[in-house]
Parts: C-alpha cells; structure tokens; sequence
C-alpha cells in the first residue's frame, strides 16, 4: 500500500526554494489535478539565456585549459619532440568539437532530472521540467529531450518559437520527448502559489539581454559601416 510522506512542518526549509520529488513519487510533492500553469515563450527564453551563458562560461574554461595544454605541446614540437606535441594539438581539437555537447549534456540531463526538475536558469525563473503526466523525469527521458532540441535548430528555431503558441506551451523538443514546462509549484502540493506572471527575475534578464542584442548591432554597424565606407571610396578611385 502507498504510503504520503508528512507535510515539512511549519517554517521549515526555504520559503523560496523549489519542490523536490522522487522518480516514483506517489506521496508529498506530487499532486494530479487542479490548475496548471504552463511556462510561456519569454519565461523559458529567461531561463534559456541564463543556462547557455554558463554552459558557455564552462565550455570557454574548458577550452583556455585545452590551450594551455596544447601551448606547451607546440614547445615540445619546436624541440623535436613532435609526437607529444602533434598528440596534445590532436587532443586540443577533439575537445573543441566535443566540449560544448558533453557539458551541455551532463547539465541539462543531470539538472532536469534531479529532484529540483529544473536547470539553474529554470530555478532562478521558477519552472521545472515534467512528463506529459507531470511526474519528474528520468535520465533517459532527460536525455532525449536535451537530444531532441537539434530539431529546434535544424527548423531554424521555429520549434522553440512554438511553445509561444502551442496548447500547453511546447516546444517541438518538448511534444517529441512527451514533457512539459510547469511552474515550479505545479503538481505540488501547493498549486495555489503558482504564478502566471513573467516575475523580476525573468524580467531584468530579458531586459539585460535586449541591451546586449543592442551593443552587439551597435558593434558590428560600428566596424561593418566604416569598411564599407572605405570600399566604395577605393571603388571609387581605382585604387
């Protein structure tokens, strides 16, 4: 017979920290039923932003590492010593072509199918990843579903733009690995303190990412108009 775990007491744990659950759980931290607020388009866009700049941090760290190594590998080159050296470059370019998928990977299959269901950039916008029926996900499902989001770039992003639209907010990753993107406290025991609002956080990072998209036009017309400029008066001149 199932058993119900007993609610935390009263003033226990954080007041802002996100519900846990177990794989199979049938007791506290799982509840069918009742209103469900599904993560819009500019909230998963939040968390998004939020998750690809630390995988790229991690992926770059990894990366500067790799040089270091193959740095002293070319001093061995210059030496004489070319097998070390050719293997270190070797090496270098196997964790440039593999780094990023593999960290991606260890992240958002490990985070999404922790108890917490969520990725750094999902808890800091508070939602969580489910299956089609709200439970938690398991590692394999977890895995299609990161695997799944090269559909979303072979369509050019549309299948991202599509949990803007769709019935209950999904992404053609999402309705291929059969998952959903919740608020944090759908399913819970506490459905009553989901939020349908986009909330600060989500806000100061959409902001914060439009200025960057900003900067980063104003850099490229910044180089790409002067080059142009020049080109037409070489054009100009013959020269």
């Amino acid at each position: 017979m199932n058993t119900i775990d007993p609610l935390p007491a009263e003033g226990q744990g954080s007041l802002y920290a996100p519900p846990t659950a177990a794989v199979e759980d049938v007791g506290y931290g799982f509840r069918v039923g009742g209103e469900v607020v599904y993560a819009g388009f500019w909230r998963r866009a939040a968390a998004l932003f939020i998750d690809s700049t630390l995988v790229g941090v991690a992926y770059y760290a990894v990366i500067i590492a790799g040089m270091l190594v193959v740095g002293f590998g070319r001093l061995s080159v210059l030496e004489g010593a070319d097998a070390p050296g050719m293997g270190a470059i070797g090496g270098f370019l196997a964790v440039m072509y593999l780094a990023y998928p593999v960290i991606s990977a260890l992240y958002y299959v490990g985070m999404e199918s922790s108890g917490t269901q969520a990725t750094l950039g999902k808890m800091a916008v508070g939602i969580k990843v489910t299956d089609a029926d709200g439970r938690r996900l398991g590692r394999g499902r977890a895995l299609g579903r990161w695997a799944s989001h090269l559909l979303c770039y072979l369509t050019l992003y549309i299948g991202y733009i599509m949990a803007g639209f769709t019935e209950r907010k999904r992404g053609l990753h999402d309705m291929v690995a059969s998952t959903l993107v919740v608020d944090r406290w759908a399913f819970t025991d506490d459905p009553g303190r989901q939020r349908k609002g986009l909330g600060t956080v989500a806000i100061i990072v959409l902001v914060l990412g439009a200025l960057l998209i900003v900067a980063y036009i104003g850099i490229v017309l910044a180089i790409a108009l002067p080059a142009y400029q020049t080109y037409l008066e070489r054009a100009a001149t013959g020269s």
